[in-house]
């Protein structure tokens, strides 16, 4: 199979975007949020709140993690370098109370395979045609034939149940290899797949 880009999983940092359900605009049937990772400014990451069913692994100091409901907390020093390279389609969504840290978003979306992936969606909501549960993220697949260019990506697809649903975060090759020379702390790759040769996309697809 053709690696495309890598993958990135981060640990969790044992905050909450938002400890309690947010006062956002749901959808009238099944009660989910309409607007995917909305942002709360009042957010602090401060002492770890363990919560032992939804606890991961732990990376003291990393320069990206993830809160518990699925939202990417980024360093000053993550934001310095992804500034520094001028990637385009990144956003660092800044806080009233934690000047040093940020709610990063790549704007950039690649396309999921989800049919060769196997990805299973539950209970279909008729009112907003959102899924209740979105899973199988990993090992990624993605409907493309060629390599992605430097830079950081989003799935089209968000992963997981109720409100914390999220969408896979994916880099190029050549990113991959930067951000492990400035040994930026936290981050683990994994293989993203592109189609077979006999499914290969035309004309040549982008980004």
């Amino acid at each position: 199979m053709t690696v495309v880009g890598y993958t990135l999983s981060v640990p969790d940092n044992g905050t909450f975007m938002f400890r309690q359900k947010p006062d956002l605009k749901r959808c009238e049937a099944c009660g989910y949020l309409l607007k995917s990772l909305p942002h709360n400014p009042e957010y602090q990451r401060r002492k770890r709140e363990v919560d032992h069913k939804l606890d991961g692994y732990f990376v003291r100091g990393a320069d990206l993690s993830s809160t518990y409901d699925g939202y990417l907390i980024a360093s000053r020093r993550f934001k310095d370098f992804c500034l520094a390279q001028g990637y385009a389609g990144l956003m660092f969504r800044e806080f009233i109370n934690d000047r040093a840290n940020f709610d990063f978003i790549a704007t950039r979306k690649v396309k999921f395979d989800a049919a060769r992936r196997g990805t299973t969606f539950e209970r279909l909501c008729r009112t907003c045609k959102n899924y209740e549960s979105v899973v199988g993220a990993t090992p990624s697949y993605l409907l493309r034939s060629s390599p992605l260019r430097d830079g950081f990506y989003r799935s089209d697809l968000s992963f997981g149940s109720g409100d914390r649903k999220s969408p896979i975060i994916v880099v190029g090759c050549e990113t991959k290899s930067r951000l492990q020379s400035l040994k930026i702390k936290g981050l683990t790759f994994e293989e993203a797949y592109g189609l077979p040769l006999t499914e290969r996309l035309t004309p040549k697809d982008k980004p």
